[in-house]
């Protein structure tokens, strides 16, 4: 599954974090656009978006989700879950 980030009029950094039954699994972070990639995603993992940014940002995961996606942020902190379905 990749996680797309577009960060637009500004700058922003962003991390994100792959949970499976509460447990960490992955955790990556990205400081311009960009892809981050995350191997072996389940049904029901969470993945939490935490960041921020100077202008605006959209995220996009490649795979189905709930609340569904792609999400967009203004300026400021980024911060959201969503389940894998």
């Amino acid at each position: 599954m990749s996680i797309d980030f577009t960060f637009t009029g500004g700058i922003g950094q962003a991390t994100a974090i792959l949970f499976r039954n509460g447990v960490l699994i992955n955790m990556q972070s990205i400081s311009e656009t960009g892809i981050i990639v995350f191997s072996d995603v389940q049904s029901g993992d969470v993945v939490t978006i935490n960041g921020v940014c100077t202008g605006t940002a959209t995220v996009k995961l490649s795979t189905p989700t709930i609340p569904a996606n792609p999400k967009n942020f203004p300026t400021g902190l980024m911060m959201a879950n969503f389940l894998i379905k």
